[in-house]
Formats: structure tokens, sequence, C-alpha cells
């Protein structure tokens, strides 16, 4: 009858460990970081999106000025240093706005990118394209700033685009299509309009001292007023095609923007930092999020590498499993058991000498013909004529039992004298 095998294989069995441990940890990692896993590309206006509305175009131009860019998925990311870019959607509260903008005051500089154009998808366009349409609108702007600051923003229809505009920030800059300005009584222009009403770019006259914003505008803030040095600015975007794909296109666009972003930047350290929780690509902080980030994410992977190792370990371990003995076992091999189990454990080794001894005197002695009546002097004679064991006959090795006491003296004795009968007798 053939012995039945293992019907898995070894290295069968470690493939699907490994997948399904692989699965496991993925799994958990998607449940922890939830839409952070999300693409950015889904025809928005915010730095990670493709489209001709997004900023991706000129993220990848920082990055490739040596400037450090990351995306932040959530709040915490209103505290890093450096430049802070905010992009609004349409319908973002102000009082949210304003909430991050007093937050960074002693943070670091922010830059608020307001919506320009309404967008429309359609399916036969690229992932993430999109189709441009109208501009949003002067209210929208306006009421995403409402708890921040008072100001009118306006499109201009008329204006010829192509045309150049003054900046505090660089030159060469031209006017974009259907501008877009904005006025207010805080409002101080970085880069004015086309008609020179309003500006294109503008910072917030908060009492801070900005000398690389003002040139064109300066400051209301007087000496007699509250100065505070420590402010960063928070720069107001008020046409969005002077960062967006769209109008990266064009080299005086794009060198303006990093003159505009290093000007922000000035005082400050630390990269530049794009928002995306206000275009709907956020994330919540739960217990599996804070496992696969730092700190935290060094203990996930000690404690990943010790259950490989444990995996490992029982894979490569020695024989086949131990089959756990039972406690009781059948018939007389259990009665013995048990009984010399008994008798060692009641350290009563010495009260079976005797019977032993007795027994195989009894057997032998009937194994060679003695009678039953014979004397034990005689039986004895008898038996120690058969001949020597290891220098002992049969009595020395009978009374080297009896007298025995120790469990190895019994152990012993118990063994010379049926080795013995084994030899003789049979």
């Amino acid at each position: 009858m053939s012995v039945q095998t293992n019907p898995f294989r070894r290295t069968t069995i470690v493939i699907m460990f490994a997948f399904g441990f692989a699965a496991f940890v993925a799994l958990l990692y998607g449940l922890g970081m939830g839409d952070s896993l999300a693409s950015g590309k889904n025809g928005d206006a915010h730095g990670a999106s493709n489209s001709i509305v997004g900023y991706k175009a000129f993220a990848n131009l920082l990055e490739k000025t040596g400037v450090a860019v990351q995306y932040s998925r959530s709040p915490t990311g209103m505290e890093n240093e450096g430049l802070l870019i905010l992009t609004p959607g349409p319908y973002t509260p102000g009082e949210e706005i304003d909430a991050v903008v007093q937050q960074r005051a002693y943070v670091g500089p922010t830059m608020i990118i307001l919506p320009k154009w309404q967008v429309f998808s359609n399916p036969e366009l690229e992932k993430g394209w999109v189709i441009r349409g109208e501009p949003l609108g002067a209210e929208s702007g306006a009421q995403i700033l409402k708890d921040l600051a008072e100001v009118t923003l306006d499109v201009d229809d008329k204006t010829k685009a192509g045309g150049p505009v003054e900046s505090a920030v660089g030159s060469g800059l031209k006017a974009p299509a259907r501008a877009v300005t904005i006025t207010g009584d805080t409002m101080r222009a970085v880069v004015r309009g086309p008609s020179s009403k309003g500006a294109l770019v503008a910072y917030l006259d908060d009492g801070g001292v900005y000398a690389q914003l003002d040139q064109l505008d300066e400051s209301h803030i007087t000496d007699e007023d509250e100065i505070d040095e420590s402010f960063y600015p928070v720069v107001i975007v008020a046409d969005a095609d002077l960062f967006n794909n769209g109008g990266m296109a064009d080299k005086s666009t794009a060198r303006h923007a990093l003159a505009l972003v290093k000007a922000a930047s000035t005082a400050s350290d630390g990269g530049v930092t794009f928002d995306l929780t206000f275009n709907g690509l956020g994330r919540s902080e739960n217990l599996l999020t804070l496992a696969f980030a730092p700190p935290f994410l060094s203990a996930t992977i000690c404690l990943i590498t010790a259950a490989l190792a444990a995996a490992w370990m029982a894979f490569n371990r020695f024989g086949p499993p131990v089959r756990e003995r039972r406690s009781l076992d059948f018939g007389k091999a259990a009665l013995v058991n048990n009984s010399a189990a008994f008798i060692s454990r009641m350290q009563r080794g010495y009260l079976v000498t005797d019977p032993y001894a007795e027994m195989i005197r009894t057997q032998s002695a009937e194994a060679i013909g003695i009678s039953p009546q014979a004397s034990e002097q005689e039986i004895h004679h008898r038996l120690d004529a058969l001949g020597e064991r290891d220098g002992n006959r049969f009595s020395a090795l009978f009374y080297q039992l009896v007298r025995a006491r120790k469990p190895q003296e019994i152990a012993d004795g118990a063994a010379a004298l049926y080795a013995w009968k084994k030899e003789f007798i049979g």
C-alpha cells in the first residue's frame, strides 16, 4: 500500500502565500490611502491636471529648474514651508480660503489662482483633456475671496490678446485673451491689466512688507499703521492663463511665471506645494493612513518583515510536524505504561524488584524443567550452571536487583537480569 504524499508542492505553496500576502498588504494600503490614489487627470484646474486649464506643465517647469514640487492631498499640506499654491474651484467656500490664509500668515507665502474657464468633457478626447468654453464670470472669483478681501473682478472682452502688459517682476509679458482683472482697496498690482485698470496679478496689502512685489503699486500701509515684517505675502492671480497649461505654451508667459514664483517665495524656505484638497482630490486621515505614512511607516515595515520571517521559518522547519500522542494508550501497553509512570511518580520502584526477580527466576526454572517443589538454593545452583554473562551468574544478578533501591540501579539490574535470561533461556 503506497503512502499518500502531500498534494501541494512546496513551490506552489510559497507562490500562493506570496500573492496572497501581497494582495492583503495592497488592500490595506488602498483602504488607508483612499482618494489619494485617484488620478489627477480629471480635466479640472489644479496642479496635477494635464488639461488646457490645469497647471501640470507649470509644475513640470518648476521641477526642471530645480524647484522641489509636491502635491498635497490633506490639510496637513497647508503647514508646509515654502510657497503654497491654491487652485480653488468655482464653488469653493470663501471662509475656507480665508482660514488657510490666516493660518499661513507666519508659515510661508500663499498664491491663489482663481478659476477662469468653463470646461466640458468629451469621450473622444484623451484622458484628462477637456473642451474650453466661456469664462466663468467675475462673480465666481469674488465669492471665493469674499471673506479674505472685498474685491471686484472684470472680464475684458475688448482688449486684444498678445499686447504688452506691465509687471513688477519681469518684462515681455503678453496680455492673455479675455483678460480677467481684479481691483480692491487692499489689492496692490503686481501685473497690471491690459488697459491699466485693475491687475492681472495682485498681492494682499495686509500689513506686511513685500519690497519685491510693490514696485508698481506701493503699499498703503504707513509707519503710523501696524507693520509686521514677519508676514508672508498672499498673491492673487486673477487671470489663470498666466499659469495654466495653455499659457505655458508661450515662452514669455512661462518665464514670467517662474519670476513671479521666485519673487513670492523670497525669504521663505522650501519648495512649491500644489494643494489638491480644494479640487476634490483630498483624503481624510485614519489609522490605516497613518500606518503607511512617516513616522509609523517604519513600524509597519518591521511588522511585515517579522511576518515574512515567521512564514519563512515555517516553510523551512526540520521534518514533518510531530503528531500529538494520546494521553491514554489502548490495550496492554497502556496498562503497563500507566502503571510504570504511577510507580515512578510515587518513588516506589523498589517494591517491584522482588516480584520481577522472582518472575524471571520462575520462568527460567520452568524453561529448563526444574521442579516447582525445588528449593531456592537448588534453583539458583541449576541456573548458575548455565553460564555467566559479563562475568555474572544468575544468582549474582538476582540479588543485585533485589538489593537495588535507586531508580537507576533498579533499571540497570532489571535490564541485566532480563539480558541473562534472553541469552541462556531465550
